[in-house]
């Protein structure tokens, strides 16, 4: 097995590469903390976005990052909170694109329906609005993929 397959690199190397972040290959831990301190490029956002949802159908890079703060700081990068919203987020697509099997189309419709085990929003609803909020989706999915139900 060679390094450039993706089982070699860390979860955090993986996580990076999902989010489209230069030299991914060299994430590990500690310096994905170091990367959302500094902030992500603003162009990880719509990466992010993209990868469940290409054409905008339910969600835009808008609903993580406001509109005025994208076009502000274009070739800039991110907050740190806003680095560490766009990485929570990251986490719960990329959790949804597994256990979906890589399947767009379903992972974009559990992640846009509303679910009473999740308050009544969706997925996509809590996992933007707080780190917390997809913080309760990876749990969901956890308990969802062990045959918990609740």
């Amino acid at each position: 097995m060679t390094r450039t397959e993706s089982t070699d690199f860390s979860e955090p190397g993986q996580l990076a590469k999902f989010m489209g972040l230069p030299k991914w290959q060299d994430v590990d831990d500690f310096s994905l903390v170091e990367r959302i301190r500094t902030g992500f490029p603003v162009s990880t956002a719509a990466i992010v976005v993209e990868r469940i949802d290409p054409e905008g159908r339910f969600l835009k890079v808008t609903d993580v990052i406001p509109k005025s703060t994208l076009h502000r700081r274009k070739n800039q990068t991110l907050t740190k909170d806003e680095s560490e919203k766009v990485w929570a987020l990251a986490r719960v697509i990329a959790e949804v694109l597994r256990l979906y099997h890589n399947d767009r189309e379903k992972a974009a419709f559990f992640m846009s329906r509303r679910h009473p085990l999740m308050g009544g929003k969706s997925p996509i609803q809590l996992a933007t609005e707080s780190i917390a909020g997809a913080d309760l989706v990876l749990q969901f999915l956890g308990r969802a993929e062990a045959g918990v139900a609740a």
